[in-house]
């Protein structure tokens, strides 16, 4: 299971780090399924998509919006793949 690597593992923490830093900066985070602000850090979801073996990429999405996100996103891996 590639989430438990543990070299991949402080990347992921860097990566959430960024997020709260520039939540921290601007006040809020853009939801990347639904393009409204999120103003509550504790509504927000990381979610990292696989860009290769060693990389991904942080997403920032609401709660509410973060199963269908995910759902969107595992599709279309399996149309990339």
């Amino acid at each position: 299971m590639e989430h438990l690597d543990f070299e991949v593992l402080p990347d992921r923490i860097l990566g959430m780090q960024r997020l709260e830093a520039l939540f921290n900066q601007n006040g809020y985070i853009i939801c990347q399924s639904s393009g409204e602000r999120v103003y509550k850090f504790d509504e927000i979801v990381a979610i990292f998509l696989p860009l290769g073996p060693e990389h991904d990429q942080v997403m920032a999405v609401h709660s509410d919006y973060a199963a269908e996100f995910m759902q969107n996103c595992n599709t279309l891996l399996v149309y990339m793949t």
